[in-house]
């Protein structure tokens, strides 16, 4: 019997017809699987049978649906077209219609670049229980892996057919995968449907975890808009940045106090309930309703490396109850320890060479963004991480990153030369490496040493910007402004100093005794041992300065730190 044609009204048994006809071309071979991965690519949802008869019908179409669906998407379908006929559960005929058939709406893009593609497929596997590297080193072969991966787990019998479905739903090609002939695992046509049906279902089960998380990035946009919305409208919020010295138009949204005003908002705009909580923003009482995760607080968006919102920190609002900073929770979408506030916002501001400032809070990021020549970064609440300072190193300028090595320096002397060299003073290294301004309390001055212990291995100047107890940048700008914040940067000092000085100090501080001596330089040597080569020069004399001692000891020292080892003594000291 020839194909159905879309001007027939073809009975049931005409379509079944159809379908064995073109079954009976895959197991031949002279319809190759891959053509039908196409097909099903496009048509899936609609079950493996009717995969075969739309394609027999409007080989090239592209979205079919039936009337009322197009609809539900604002499109009609236009006067005179004629319908393509499928097949329903129950055996019946039915007419559906591609997109080149309707006007109106234009349909959402659906591509995505390779990058953003796998950290979808990347946080839909987490879903699934497979765990995949976040920064692959060839992001299109990770996703490529990612997508075998998945299929293996699900049907191990046709691994690849599930992977070119899952990266053809991301807007992926899949040319590159092999797939052997029908006949080498199919015996008959019940054989080929059977198969057919379960790749379709276990693509779909990817499928259905992708546009989960496609749905929470939806909830984080728009809950930022909303909560930009709201700051505006707040009056609280615009007066509360301009008492910090910020400005009243900053990028800070705001929370209402409500249980459910977020929820409700992102319910009208039609995003599941599932969605509002794996984003992170509400979460279920006991009663199983759904509350607005921040409430009466300031609003910080957290991006990742592709500039997609991952999640938000809210400050709370005066003395309020709860937590004074509020993260959304962990999640595959939201990762504190790759996260950094600002990063995304200060990209262009970062590769045109702007000097990063690393400091605790998003209002201290703020204050940091007003100075010229500065990029605010802030960690919310942790130290820094390898992942946060790798990806801080891949948004700045080369010559921030990796600055050239400096020339060694005398005893007591800074390995970038004098005052007019200081990053700040408008010498030779204006806005080159990292400076780390975190508070002033206690807990600050820990963090700092805690954020060197990630930072020592730069080669760029890594200084440390020492505030007074119960300062911090936001803090100083209040009470004295752009020029009071932009001393205190430029009085930063070599944070390599501050350990230093930390690990003479745990051995003793001021030796008095030949044994107190040695104690403080064996770990002065530890703590210069782990130091990038430009640093080690000027810690070198300071050490020597501090404890009295030459240069050659110091060295002889810092030589068996770093070999494990004694040194051999020289000549002259035998």
């Amino acid at each position: 019997m020839p194909a159905v044609t879309s001007s027939a009204d073809p009975t049931p048994s005409a379509l079944r017809d159809t379908v064995e006809e073109e079954i009976a071309r895959l197991l031949a071979g002279s319809r190759p699987w891959s053509r039908w991965l196409e097909q099903a690519a496009r048509h899936g949802r609609h079950g493996f049978v009717n995969t075969l008869l739309i394609a027999a019908q409007r080989p090239h179409a592209a979205d079919v649906r039936s009337h009322d669906e197009w609809r539900a998407v604002r499109r009609h379908v236009r006067k005179g077209e004629k319908g393509i006929w499928i097949l329903t559960p129950e055996g019946r005929t039915r007419a559906v219609f591609d997109i080149a058939q309707t006007a109106g709406a234009p349909p959402p893009a659906r591509a995505l670049p390779p990058d953003a593609a796998y950290e979808r497929l990347r946080q839909a596997a987490h879903a699934l229980g497979l765990r995949a590297d976040p920064d692959p080193p060839v992001v299109r072969e990770a996703l490529t892996a990612l997508a075998l991966r998945l299929g293996h787990r699900l049907l191990p019998r046709h691994t690849a057919s599930v992977a070119h479905l899952v990266l053809a739903h991301l807007g992926i090609r899949a040319t590159h995968l092999v797939h052997p002939p029908v006949r080498a695992w199919a015996a008959d046509a019940a054989a080929v449907i059977s198969a057919g049906d379960r790749i379709l279902q276990a693509a779909g089960v990817v499928v259905a975890e992708l546009e989960k998380v496609r749905a929470a990035h939806a909830c984080l946009e728009a809950a930022h808009a909303f909560f930009l919305a709201r700051a505006r409208r707040s009056g609280w919020v615009p007066d509360h940045l301009a008492r910090r010295g910020l400005p009243a138009d900053a990028p800070v949204g705001c929370a209402p106090a409500a249980w459910r005003a977020l929820t409700e908002h992102l319910r009208r705009l039609g995003l599941p309930d599932e969605a509002i909580v794996a984003a992170g923003l509400a979460r279920r009482g006991r009663d199983g309703a759904l509350h607005d995760r921040f409430r009466d607080r300031t609003m910080f968006p957290l991006r990742d490396a592709r500039g997609a919102i991952a999640g938000f920190i809210g400050r709370r609002r005066g003395a309020g109850g709860g937590p004074k900073y509020l993260n959304s929770p962990e999640s595959a979408l939201f990762r504190k320890g790759r996260l950094l506030y600002g990063l995304h916002e200060s990209r262009d501001r970062l590769a045109a060479g702007a000097r990063p400032v690393i400091v605790e809070g998003p209002y201290d990021a703020l204050a940091v963004n007003l100075l010229p020549g500065h990029a605010g970064i802030a960690t919310c609440g942790s130290g820094i991480t390898p992942d946060q300072l790798r990806i801080l190193m891949d948004h700045c300028a080369p010559g921030a990153a990796r600055p050239a090595a400096p020339d060694p320096a005398p005893a007591g002397g800074s390995e970038r030369g004098g005052p007019a060299d200081r990053p700040g003073s408008g010498g030779p290294v204006e806005g080159a490496g990292i400076v780390v301004a975190l508070d002033g309390d206690p807990a600050g001055r820990a963090g700092m040493l805690r954020a060197w212990e990630a930072l020592r291995g730069l080669s760029a100047p890594v200084d440390a910007a020492v505030f007074e107890p119960g300062d911090d940048p936001a803090e100083v700008l209040r009470r004295e402004g752009p020029d009071g914040l932009l001393r205190v940067l430029r009085n930063a000092r070599p944070m390599a100093d501050l350990a230093v000085d930390a690990a003479v100090e745990r051995a003793g501080g001021a030796p008095r005794s030949p044994e107190e001596r040695a104690a403080a330089l064996h770990a002065a040597a530890a703590a210069i041992a782990r130091m990038a080569p430009p640093h080690v020069p000027r810690q070198v004399g300071r050490v020597a300065e501090r404890l009295g001692l030459d240069h050659a000891t110091v060295t002889r020292a810092l030589v068996e730190a770093v070999t494990g080892a004694p040194a051999r003594p020289r000549p002259e000291d035998r």
